[in-house]
């Protein structure tokens, strides 16, 4: 099984440090992960919200409507 962090390897005679998180690292996955995934879920949102509320005319959009 290969590992992620093991030992550092030698490529002709120089040293090649292990695999590291940086802070960079989770600006990035937050930034070109998180924000697209979020803006999407939003609209979802939004246009579930409008064919409930406005073309069906519901008084309440959300799970809590199921219920009450």
């Amino acid at each position: 099984m290969i590992t992620l962090f093991k030992k550092p390897v030698r490529v002709h005679g120089h040293l090649i440090p292990t695999r590291r998180y940086t802070g960079w690292a989770l600006i990035y996955v937050l930034l070109f992960v998180g924000m697209p995934v979020t803006i999407l879920m939003v609209a979802l949102d939004v246009v579930g919200w409008a064919v409930t509320v406005k073309l069906f005319g519901a008084s309440c959009y959300g799970v809590g409507c199921l219920f009450g």
